[in-house]
Protein backbone atom coordinates (compact mmCIF):
# COMPACT_ATOMS: atom_id res chain seq x y z
CA UNK A 1 0.00 0.00 0.00
CA UNK A 2 1.09 3.65 -0.34
CA UNK A 3 3.21 4.57 2.65
CA UNK A 4 5.91 6.77 4.10
CA UNK A 5 8.89 5.02 5.69
CA UNK A 6 9.71 6.41 9.12
CA UNK A 7 12.33 3.90 10.28
CA UNK A 8 14.58 1.59 8.27
CA UNK A 9 16.12 -1.02 8.08
CA UNK A 10 13.98 -3.83 9.41
CA UNK A 11 15.12 -5.48 12.64
CA UNK A 12 15.47 -9.23 13.12
CA UNK A 13 15.14 -11.02 16.41
CA UNK A 14 18.13 -13.06 17.58
CA UNK A 15 17.10 -16.31 19.21
CA UNK A 16 18.50 -16.66 22.72
CA UNK A 17 19.32 -20.34 23.12
CA UNK A 18 20.40 -19.90 26.72
CA UNK A 19 16.89 -19.41 28.05
CA UNK A 20 14.10 -21.96 28.23
CA UNK A 21 11.72 -20.25 25.81
CA UNK A 22 10.57 -21.27 22.37
CA UNK A 23 11.22 -19.19 19.28
CA UNK A 24 7.54 -18.24 19.14
CA UNK A 25 7.54 -16.96 22.73
CA UNK A 26 10.69 -14.92 22.21
CA UNK A 27 9.35 -13.52 18.95
CA UNK A 28 6.13 -12.45 20.65
CA UNK A 29 8.07 -10.65 23.38
CA UNK A 30 10.34 -9.03 20.79
CA UNK A 31 7.37 -7.65 18.87
CA UNK A 32 5.73 -6.37 22.04
CA UNK A 33 8.93 -4.66 23.19
CA UNK A 34 9.38 -2.93 19.83
CA UNK A 35 5.77 -1.76 19.89
CA UNK A 36 6.11 -0.35 23.38
CA UNK A 37 9.22 1.63 22.42
CA UNK A 38 7.46 3.03 19.35
CA UNK A 39 4.47 3.96 21.52
CA UNK A 40 6.72 6.06 23.77
CA UNK A 41 7.57 8.22 20.75
CA UNK A 42 4.09 8.22 19.24
CA UNK A 43 2.61 9.32 22.55
CA UNK A 44 4.57 12.57 22.29
CA UNK A 45 3.01 13.52 18.96
CA UNK A 46 -0.64 14.44 18.40
CA UNK A 47 -2.55 13.36 15.27
CA UNK A 48 -2.08 15.55 12.22
CA UNK A 49 -3.27 16.14 8.64
CA UNK A 50 -1.38 15.25 5.47
CA UNK A 51 -1.72 16.98 2.10
CA UNK A 52 -0.32 15.63 -1.15
CA UNK A 53 0.11 18.61 -3.48
CA UNK A 54 3.68 18.46 -4.80
CA UNK A 55 5.91 15.88 -6.46
CA UNK A 56 9.57 15.12 -6.95
CA UNK A 57 11.90 12.61 -8.57
CA UNK A 58 15.16 10.88 -7.81
CA UNK A 59 17.31 8.45 -9.74
CA UNK A 60 19.53 8.43 -12.79
CA UNK A 61 20.12 6.74 -16.12
CA UNK A 62 19.22 3.21 -15.01
CA UNK A 63 16.37 3.71 -12.53
CA UNK A 64 14.19 6.51 -11.20
CA UNK A 65 11.25 7.15 -8.92
CA UNK A 66 8.36 9.60 -8.95
CA UNK A 67 7.26 10.54 -5.44
CA UNK A 68 4.76 12.76 -3.67
CA UNK A 69 5.69 15.00 -0.77
CA UNK A 70 3.48 14.44 2.31
CA UNK A 71 3.13 17.96 3.71
CA UNK A 72 1.86 17.81 7.27
CA UNK A 73 0.28 20.17 9.78
CA UNK A 74 -1.67 19.88 13.00
CA UNK A 75 -5.43 19.69 12.71
CA UNK A 76 -6.04 22.49 15.21
CA UNK A 77 -3.89 24.37 17.71
CA UNK A 78 -2.46 21.12 19.06
CA UNK A 79 0.77 20.85 20.98
CA UNK A 80 3.53 20.15 18.44
CA UNK A 81 5.56 16.95 18.62
CA UNK A 82 8.78 18.84 19.12
CA UNK A 83 10.58 22.05 18.27
CA UNK A 84 13.88 22.33 16.46
CA UNK A 85 16.96 23.88 18.01
CA UNK A 86 15.98 27.38 16.87
CA UNK A 87 12.54 27.12 18.40
CA UNK A 88 10.75 26.84 15.06
CA UNK A 89 7.99 24.29 14.75
CA UNK A 90 8.81 21.28 12.58
CA UNK A 91 6.26 19.59 10.39
CA UNK A 92 4.59 16.90 12.53
CA UNK A 93 5.76 14.00 10.36
CA UNK A 94 9.39 15.10 10.52
CA UNK A 95 9.21 15.61 14.27
CA UNK A 96 7.55 12.20 14.71
CA UNK A 97 10.30 10.50 12.73
CA UNK A 98 12.92 12.05 14.98
CA UNK A 99 11.14 10.85 18.10
CA UNK A 100 10.83 7.33 16.71
CA UNK A 101 14.50 7.22 15.74
CA UNK A 102 15.45 8.18 19.29
CA UNK A 103 13.91 4.87 20.36
CA UNK A 104 15.71 2.92 17.60
CA UNK A 105 18.91 4.83 16.78
CA UNK A 106 20.23 2.00 14.58
CA UNK A 107 17.27 2.46 12.24
CA UNK A 108 18.64 5.70 10.83
CA UNK A 109 18.83 5.01 7.11
CA UNK A 110 15.88 7.30 6.35
CA UNK A 111 18.07 10.29 7.20
CA UNK A 112 20.38 10.83 4.28
CA UNK A 113 22.98 13.42 5.15
CA UNK A 114 21.40 13.74 8.59
CA UNK A 115 18.07 15.04 7.25
CA UNK A 116 14.76 13.22 6.98
CA UNK A 117 13.01 13.97 3.67
CA UNK A 118 9.65 12.17 3.77
CA UNK A 119 8.27 10.90 0.48
CA UNK A 120 5.53 8.61 -0.76
CA UNK A 121 6.56 6.58 -3.80
CA UNK A 122 4.15 6.90 -6.72
CA UNK A 123 5.87 4.80 -9.39
CA UNK A 124 9.19 3.51 -10.76
CA UNK A 125 10.62 4.36 -14.18
CA UNK A 126 13.51 3.13 -16.38
CA UNK A 127 15.40 6.41 -15.97
CA UNK A 128 15.12 9.98 -14.72
CA UNK A 129 13.86 11.31 -18.06
CA UNK A 130 10.78 9.10 -17.92
CA UNK A 131 10.20 10.03 -14.27
CA UNK A 132 10.52 13.76 -15.00
CA UNK A 133 8.07 13.52 -17.91
CA UNK A 134 5.60 11.68 -15.67
CA UNK A 135 6.02 14.35 -12.99
CA UNK A 136 5.06 17.10 -15.43
CA UNK A 137 2.01 15.16 -16.61
CA UNK A 138 0.82 14.41 -13.07
CA UNK A 139 1.33 17.98 -11.87
CA UNK A 140 -0.74 19.30 -14.80
CA UNK A 141 -3.75 17.18 -13.77
CA UNK A 142 -3.35 16.69 -10.02
CA UNK A 143 -5.83 18.08 -7.50
CA UNK A 144 -4.39 18.15 -3.95
CA UNK A 145 -5.85 15.62 -1.52
CA UNK A 146 -5.73 15.63 2.27
CA UNK A 147 -6.28 12.99 4.94
CA UNK A 148 -5.97 12.62 8.69
CA UNK A 149 -3.26 10.55 10.39
CA UNK A 150 -4.05 9.26 13.87
CA UNK A 151 -1.80 6.19 14.02
CA UNK A 152 1.35 4.55 12.66
CA UNK A 153 2.10 0.89 12.02
CA UNK A 154 4.84 -1.56 12.88
CA UNK A 155 5.26 -3.70 9.78
CA UNK A 156 6.59 -7.15 8.98
CA UNK A 157 7.67 -8.53 5.64
CA UNK A 158 8.97 -12.02 4.92
CA UNK A 159 11.43 -12.00 2.03
CA UNK A 160 11.89 -9.37 -0.67
CA UNK A 161 8.70 -10.49 -2.40
CA UNK A 162 6.50 -10.63 0.67
CA UNK A 163 3.67 -8.26 1.48
CA UNK A 164 3.84 -5.74 4.26
CA UNK A 165 1.67 -6.86 7.15
CA UNK A 166 0.74 -4.98 10.30
CA UNK A 167 2.25 -6.30 13.53
CA UNK A 168 0.97 -3.45 15.67
CA UNK A 169 -1.21 -0.37 15.38
CA UNK A 170 0.26 2.50 17.39
CA UNK A 171 -2.02 5.51 17.94
CA UNK A 172 -0.62 9.02 18.17
CA UNK A 173 -1.14 11.15 21.24
CA UNK A 174 -0.98 10.69 24.99
CA UNK A 175 -2.87 7.91 26.79
CA UNK A 176 -3.24 5.82 23.63
CA UNK A 177 -2.88 2.04 23.71
CA UNK A 178 -0.96 -0.19 21.33
CA UNK A 179 -2.97 -2.84 19.49
CA UNK A 180 -0.94 -5.98 18.72
CA UNK A 181 -1.99 -8.21 15.82
CA UNK A 182 -1.32 -11.94 16.09
CA UNK A 183 -1.22 -13.14 13.42
CA UNK A 184 -0.14 -9.98 11.56
CA UNK A 185 -2.94 -8.55 9.43
CA UNK A 186 -2.96 -7.44 5.81
CA UNK A 187 -3.93 -3.96 4.70
CA UNK A 188 -7.49 -3.76 3.34
CA UNK A 189 -7.78 -4.18 -0.40
CA UNK A 190 -4.35 -5.73 -0.90
CA UNK A 191 -4.28 -8.64 -3.40
CA UNK A 192 -3.71 -12.08 -1.95
CA UNK A 193 -1.34 -13.06 -4.76
CA UNK A 194 1.37 -11.19 -6.62
CA UNK A 195 0.48 -10.11 -10.16
CA UNK A 196 2.71 -11.46 -12.93
CA UNK A 197 3.95 -8.01 -13.93
CA UNK A 198 4.88 -7.17 -10.32
CA UNK A 199 6.75 -10.46 -9.97
CA UNK A 200 8.62 -9.88 -13.24
CA UNK A 201 9.53 -6.34 -12.21
CA UNK A 202 10.77 -7.45 -8.80
CA UNK A 203 12.96 -10.16 -10.34
CA UNK A 204 14.33 -7.66 -12.86
CA UNK A 205 15.32 -5.24 -10.08
CA UNK A 206 16.93 -8.06 -8.10
CA UNK A 207 18.85 -9.27 -11.16
CA UNK A 208 20.11 -5.77 -11.93
CA UNK A 209 21.21 -5.24 -8.34
CA UNK A 210 23.14 -8.52 -8.45
CA UNK A 211 24.77 -7.52 -11.74
CA UNK A 212 25.80 -4.14 -10.33
CA UNK A 213 27.23 -5.87 -7.27
CA UNK A 214 29.34 -8.13 -9.50
CA UNK A 215 30.70 -5.11 -11.38
CA UNK A 216 31.72 -3.45 -8.12
CA UNK A 217 33.47 -6.63 -7.00
CA UNK A 218 35.50 -6.70 -10.21
CA UNK A 219 36.54 -3.09 -9.56
CA UNK A 220 37.63 -4.06 -6.06
CA UNK A 221 34.73 -2.29 -4.40
CA UNK A 222 34.23 -5.01 -1.79
CA UNK A 223 36.97 -7.15 -0.33
CA UNK A 224 36.24 -10.50 1.23
CA UNK A 225 38.42 -13.20 2.62
CA UNK A 226 38.37 -16.65 1.13
CA UNK A 227 35.80 -18.80 2.83
CA UNK A 228 34.03 -15.89 4.54
CA UNK A 229 30.57 -14.56 3.63
CA UNK A 230 30.58 -11.43 1.52
CA UNK A 231 29.48 -8.26 3.25
CA UNK A 232 26.78 -6.59 1.19
CA UNK A 233 26.34 -2.86 1.76
CA UNK A 234 23.00 -1.69 3.09
CA UNK A 235 20.66 0.02 0.65
CA UNK A 236 18.03 2.21 2.36
CA UNK A 237 15.96 2.39 -0.82
CA UNK A 238 16.23 -1.24 -1.88
CA UNK A 239 12.50 -1.88 -1.61
CA UNK A 240 11.60 1.10 -3.66
CA UNK A 241 10.40 -1.45 -3.33
CA UNK A 242 6.36 0.47 -2.08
Amino acid sequence: PPHVNLLYPFLDMTLNKKINETYEVQLSKFREEMSNHLAIAAGQCEPFDVTLDSFGTFGGRARAVLWAYPKTKYTTTQQPCDDDEEGEEEEPLIALQGLLEEQFPKCNEQKKGGTFNPHMTVSHYPNIDFASAAKEEVEAKWNPISFHVAEVYLLERKGNGGQFKVLATIPLGADSKVELHDPPKSFPGMPRFEDDWVKARRKSVKKRAKRNMTKKERRGGYQTKKGSPQEIPKNPEKFLKK
